[in-house]
């Protein structure tokens, strides 16, 4: 059975939309860009507030009195109040501002550790304003939030990409192959992509180390700090609103000896933050105020640390929510710097075929491979790597949902059922569970018959002969039916706005061998011809042509056995 395709690209050409189209989609993408460009502008803005303070000057100052003050106050009930004095032009001034915006502090541990850091009598240095004596900071602005300007170019990007790409307007379309109408798309666009990876790669990475590589270090680390003694002072479940709805969270105070010293913290595990589920919260809280000798983990290096709950545990996994993030924006500028230069194609031509291509019949009249050693040819992808793939994808996706699918049904065992969260969680469960059926599927696979290949030269040239040899480890007799398939793939990658799509189109398909005879299965031998005025295998950044021989053991009430072999076909020989 010989197939030709010398369509191209399969399908029709879209349809234009109209201007009503057009119109919803740039209101579409106006939304992303705007709120993109308000977030921006936010940013920027406190970027150049940090960056202005660099040139405040430096004084010497002496902390007079420093301390932390309670108050009424459900956001932030804590405050590092303080008051110090220096000099500045001949006069003697006194500054309360530990840094411009403070108001206070969500948790006590944090104030607290600003008492420790400017504790009263301290000489330490504060920062004045330009021409304003009266204005200076302890602290001044970090400049690290510049690295979130980031993440709101991501909505810029496809909000002003969208906007452009659907009001440019359209060259009419050519009827020619994927190949030609890919190849070409200019060197510039790799740096586009690489910024564009970048991106998240940055995004991912930051938020990589804040839920993950920081609290589980300091988890790691607490495991050997020593076990003591502590008093509950205040125990709450906080009610945090947002346009998402209302969160909660656990906040413990106690009270603690250490050194002979009193020490207060409201440290409760190293992860913070607050989710849905009140019930969960409640139940904690109500254990630390019943308990009879509860007891704390202290830093024995910095007795103002402390925590309550040390240990892994499931908050912890939150560490895999941002890896997606960050695998894709490294591999995505791995990827895009490894790639290719661009292939170029003569204008106005095509390397399709216009006859039809050789067959088996046709072997004594066309010439041999040019490399006349044989070669065992590997598999695309083996079975451990295909089995690695699936556990590694069931892993990280369903590790991420389980964080949610626990809270979920925390509730629910206690009598505090979220429906809204339980019917949006239900695809991402539904994808879960098929990629363990895949991990169960390609473990099945890995124990099937394992074919090797064996073709009579590494190279073969178009319209070249060549003798392939196969065999099987395994019980082969488990094979219904075997095939073996030749076929020609062109693969193209081209950008349609600020998304990437690949095509692929069969052009050449040959059914070299089939049987149902356990013997032949067992091992066997095919010749077979190239077409000679098709296209030779050719690689390129967005543009490939691929050749594989593909096998096919049909197996009943079990995975198949399918593998690909890549094979190298070169330029015809004069």
């Amino acid at each position: 059975m010989v197939r030709l395709n010398f369509g191209g690209r399969r399908g029709g050409v879209a349809k234009p939309a109209g201007v009503a189209g057009k119109l919803g989609l740039t209101l579409f993408f106006f939304v992303f860009f705007a709120m993109g460009s308000l977030f921006e502008v936010f940013i920027v803005r406190e970027f150049g507030r940090a960056v202005g303070q660099r040139s405040w000057k430096k004084v010497p100052c002496k902390i007079v009195s420093s301390e932390v003050q309670e108050r009424d106050d459900s956001e932030r009930p804590f405050a590092f109040a303080v008051s110090y004095e220096y000099e500045f032009g001949g006069r003697t001034h006194t500054g309360t501002a530990y840094k411009r915006g403070y108001s206070g502090s969500e948790k006590y541990s944090q104030a607290q550790n600003l008492l420790q850091k400017y504790p009263v009598g301290l000489s330490t240095v504060c920062y004045v304003g330009a021409g304003s004596p009266g204005r200076a900071v302890l602290k001044r602005d970090s400049l690290m939030i510049g690295l979130l300007a980031f993440f709101p170019l991501i909505f810029v990007a496809v909000g002003a990409g969208g906007i452009y790409l659907t009001w440019r307007k359209q060259p009419p379309p050519e009827a020619r192959p994927i190949a030609t109408k890919a190849i070409g798309v200019r060197g510039k666009s790799k740096y586009g992509m690489v910024a564009f990876f970048g991106i998240f790669a940055v995004v991912g990475g930051v938020m990589f180390y804040f839920l993950g590589v920081r609290p589980i270090a300091r988890t790691i680390a607490a495991e050997s700090w020593p076990e003591t003694p502590c008093q509950v002072m205040r125990a709450e479940v906080r009610s945090h609103d947002s346009d998402d709805g209302t969160t909660y969270s656990v906040y413990i105070l106690y009270q603690y000896e250490f050194d002979g010293r009193t020490y207060k913290c409201d440290r409760y595990d190293f992860i913070g933050g607050s989710s849905s589920g009140y019930r969960g919260k409640a139940r904690v809280v109500a254990m630390y105020e019943a308990a009879a000798h509860p007891v704390c983990y202290v830093n024995p290096d910095n007795p103002n640390e402390a925590v309550l709950k040390r240990g892994f545990h499931a908050k912890l996994l939150l560490a895999l929510f941002p890896l997606p993030f960050l695998l894709v924006g490294v591999g995505g500028v791995i990827h895009t710097l490894r790639g290719k230069k661009d292939a170029t194609a003569a204008p106005g031509r095509s390397w399709m075929p216009r006859r039809r291509a050789s067959t088996p019949a046709d072997l004594s009249v066309l010439r041999p491979a040019t490399d006349g050693g044989a070669v065992v040819l590997e598999p695309k992808y083996s079975g451990a790597v295909k089995l690695f793939g699936a556990i590694l994808a069931a892993v990280v996706w369903n590790g991420i949902v389980s964080i949610f699918v626990f809270q979920i049904v925390d509730g629910f065992r206690h009598g505090d059922p979220d429906w809204f969260h339980t019917l949006f969680m239900l695809p991402f469960v539904a994808v879960g569970i098929g990629l363990f059926t895949l991990v169960v599927y390609q473990l099945l696979a890995v124990f099937n018959p394992r074919p090797r290949l064996e073709l009579s030269s590494a190279t073969i040239p178009l319209g070249g002969a060549a003798e392939l040899q196969w065999s099987f480890t395994g019980h082969t007799n488990r094979i219904g039916q075997f095939t073996v398939t030749l076929r020609g793939i062109e693969e193209a990658r081209y950008r349609r706005g600020t998304n990437t799509y690949t095509d692929k189109n069969t052009f050449y398909e040959m059914e070299l061998y089939q049987t149902s005879s356990t013997a032949e299965i067992a091992s066997g031998q095919v010749g077979f011809v190239l077409p000679q005025e098709t296209m030779h295998s050719f690689e390129a950044e967005n543009n490939k042509i691929i050749w594989n021989l593909d096998v096919h053991g049909d197996i009943r009430r079990w995975p198949d056995v399918k593998e690909s072999f890549k094979i190298t076909v070169t330029p015809a020989v004069a």
